[in-house]
């Protein structure tokens, strides 16, 4: 997906922005709460660059919040003056050695302000289909340079992060497939024994039959699919689902 810039100074966004903004809501990790998975991938970046701060950044279209952040108290900032911001306008890693006499953020108020940021090192994190959430970025308050081998260490650790992204991603997906189905085949019990039902008052016990035997496959679908979210431990063996007896279905009025 192409992702050039539009706009210019803090108000560059991606031209792909509102996709962009429709995949970071497909992904739903916007003000969840802290996870230890992804705040040891910034413990680990901080640790390798020597540096203070760290963060995993989504960018929103008003902010940018963190769902991560070693060193650094805050929970997110505005969009505007977030040097992430400029970051997932390209798909290459964005490097910033000495703000302060860089003209792309001189001026920016997280450089000439309280934290005096001086050192950004942010890699894109791009999704399967293109689209960049936020980055991976590391932080300092002194200039410094990146070595081909750091560039490539930090580029992992966010394709480590993207595919814990993807996996719950697919997690999520799959338990609303199953959802979905166990909300369709409960329709087709409930259904399948109102007509039952129906037909045995009716005196047509052909037709009941048929209803019985219908909502018993819909039912044996939702064990079924039961017994498969549960892995190994729901394995069936042949004749699980088969009675011992065959079920009959009584005439009409009478009793068992």
């Amino acid at each position: 997906m192409g992702s050039g810039p539009q706009g210019s100074g803090d108000q560059l966004r991606p031209d792909n922005e509102s996709e962009r903004l429709a995949t970071v809501r497909r992904y739903d990790v916007l003000d969840t709460p802290p996870d230890g998975a992804f705040d040891r991938i910034t413990a680990l970046a901080a640790r390798l660059f020597d540096v203070p701060i760290s963060i995993i950044s989504i960018v929103d279209h008003d902010r940018i919040w963190f769902k991560s952040h070693y060193g650094l108290d805050a929970t997110e900032i505005g969009r505007d003056p977030g040097l992430c911001a400029s970051a997932i306008c390209q798909l290459d890693p964005w490097l910033v050695n000495d703000a302060q006499v860089d003209v792309r953020t001189i001026d920016n108020p997280l450089v000439a302000g309280e934290l005096g940021l001086r050192f950004y090192f942010g890699v894109p994190l791009t999704t399967t289909d293109g689209f960049n959430l936020g980055t991976l970025n590391v932080i300092d308050v002194k200039p410094r340079e990146v070595t081909e081998a750091e560039a490539e260490t930090l580029k992992d650790l966010a394709a480590v992060v993207v595919d814990e992204l993807e996996v719950r991603l697919a997690v999520r997906t799959k338990l609303e497939e199953r959802r979905q189905r166990a909300l369709e085949l409960n329709d087709d019990v409930v259904q399948g024994l109102a007509l039952a039902q129906l037909a045995l008052q009716a005196g047509r016990e052909e037709q009941a039959e048929a209803a019985i035997e219908s909502t018993l496959r819909a039912a044996q679908g939702i064990v079924g699919e039961l017994l498969e979210s549960a892995g190994d431990q729901g394995r069936l063996v042949p004749g699980d689902l088969v009675r011992e007896t065959a079920a009959s279905v009584l005439p009409s009025g009478a009793s068992a």
